[in-house]
């Protein structure tokens, strides 16, 4: 009988261990997921308007990489800087004589008022990833930060907890 409360014990110690070394991954995966894009040269960002829906909802995470605007064709998709916001927009032409982009959202009904300059362009979008775009963003604020430090430490935590008493 003794032997079944220590089993069962062990089994609550070792499912504790396990969801610390769960949460201690999920930071770490976090981690890697904001820094590993940069050494590729993908900038990261979160979708916050409608304008491509639903080919990339609101709150999407984009992967851009710069590419040399004189080689983007119609259909490619962009980020691009605009009044210090960034957007994301298809091209529909290249008017490479005046070095600008013409561009339009899909969900959009005309195509965009101003045209891109060259020199605006961040670069084309290479992936997408819908809902992590908000969540990613929550992660770069002061909030955000604070709770995967939480969690990386309450998960450090548990995945310390001894397994019981070396006691025979």
């Amino acid at each position: 009988m003794k032997m079944r409360k220590s089993e069962e014990k062990q089994k609550r110690l070792g499912w504790i261990r396990g969801l610390g070394n769960g949460l201690l991954a999920i930071v770490i995966l976090c981690g890697l997921a904001m820094v590993v894009p940069g050494l590729f040269r993908i900038e990261m960002f979160n979708v916050v308007s409608g304008s491509m829906a639903p080919q990339i909802p609101v709150g999407s995470l984009i992967g851009v990489r710069y590419e040399a605007p004189e080689t983007l064709q119609p259909g490619d998709v962009i980020a691009f800087l605009h009044r210090d916001s960034v957007v994301t927009h298809r091209v529909v032409a290249n008017e490479k004589q005046n070095h600008e982009l013409i561009t339009k959202g899909d969900a959009n009904a005309q195509e965009d008022m101003e045209p891109v300059a060259y020199t605006d362009l961040i670069g084309k979008v290479r992936f997408h990833v819908p809902v992590l775009g908000a969540l990613f963003g929550w992660f770069s604020q002061m909030e955000g930060k604070i709770f995967l430090i939480a969690l990386g430490t309450i998960g450090a935590l548990l995945s310390m907890v001894p397994f019981g008493n070396n006691r025979n």
